[in-house]
């Protein structure tokens, strides 16, 4: 199934599907929206993009937080503290770092602040799969000529 990423004016952020999106808010300019698997929100919003575009568009960004609340900054290819940037940190103690899924600070808070710091890893975790395929879609080595 295909997703979109809805981005609010008060910087929210929906994931909805496609259904939703043609049924419900493709054509609407203005009032409350009301979709089957998100809940509801008003029009206009900042943006809907495919959620492919949307894991791309994280995977720029240069700052986040790990699982255990530390906030990160990328440099260079590598990740560090954003309170101390002589300090690196360990891709083998940080999966998240390792398999490039580190979440913004935006998201962090509205996705995995009110989860068990050992629930958020495997959460975090898990969204690296998608974002990894679309990389390797997007440098050219998952395509192969006919």
């Amino acid at each position: 199934m295909k997703y979109y990423i809805v981005k609010t004016m008060s910087k929210s952020i929906i994931r909805i599907t496609e259904e939703d999106y043609e049924n419900n808010i493709k054509g609407a300019t203005s009032g409350m929206v009301y979709t089957k698997h998100s809940g509801a929100f008003n029009l206009p919003v900042d943006s809907i993009i495919p959620e492919s575009d949307y894991l791309l568009e994280k995977a720029d960004n240069n700052k986040g937080v790990l699982h255990d609340g530390q906030k990160v900054i990328k440099k260079f290819g590598r990740w560090y503290l954003e309170s101390d940037q002589s300090v690196w940190v360990d891709p083998q103690h940080y999966p998240e770092i390792a398999q490039d899924c580190v979440p913004t600070l935006e998201e962090f808070n509205q996705r995995y602040l009110r989860i068990k710091e050992e629930d958020r890893l495997q959460l975090m975790l898990k969204s690296s799969e998608l974002k990894r395929d679309i990389k390797q879609l997007r440098s050219g080595k998952g395509l192969t000529k006919i």
